[in-house]
């Protein structure tokens, strides 16, 4: 029997790996921070400033807009209705959709919620250049192809 033989770092993935989870980690506990002094969850939040500034969507928009999943996306959306930040209604052309739309208090939250935490972010990604932030956007999306379908 042959002894083991280690794999080496360089070909284990394991630093692209740590970096990047590593990176989300941190990302996670900033936003983290920021959403929680808004008084809303992270999927809350990712609704509000999804709709805001917008006449608002269908549901199935805001599913592919937002992070949430589509089994989540409901009762989400019940807590924010019932918060009175958010209403729903039966659309128009298809009476099957259901639209979402910020109601006016669900607006100005979204105003006073949303520049401050993007202010709050910007100078962590401003460590990076336009161009660094450009070629990053270009990877993520490569290496998240990599995983599609996985």
């Amino acid at each position: 029997m042959t002894p083991h033989q280690p794999i080496p770092q360089d070909v284990s993935l394991l630093p692209v790996l740590r970096q990047l989870t590593d990176c989300y980690l941190q990302v996670e506990r900033t936003s983290t921070r920021q959403i929680e002094a808004t008084g809303l969850t992270h999927p809350q939040f990712d609704i509000v400033v999804t709709l805001g500034d917008t006449p608002g969507m269908s549901c199935k928009d805001l599913g592919e807009q937002t992070f949430i999943t589509k089994g989540t996306l409901t009762s989400v959306l019940d807590r924010l209705e019932g918060k009175g930040l958010v209403v729903r209604s039966r659309g128009t052309q298809d009476t099957r959709q259901i639209f979402c739309a910020l109601t006016p208090a669900g607006q100005a939250l979204y105003e006073r919620i949303f520049l401050p935490f993007v202010e709050s972010i910007r100078p962590r990604i401003g460590v990076l250049s336009d161009v660094e932030q450009d070629q990053l956007i270009a990877l993520l999306q490569k290496l998240k192809s990599g995983f599609a379908g996985s």
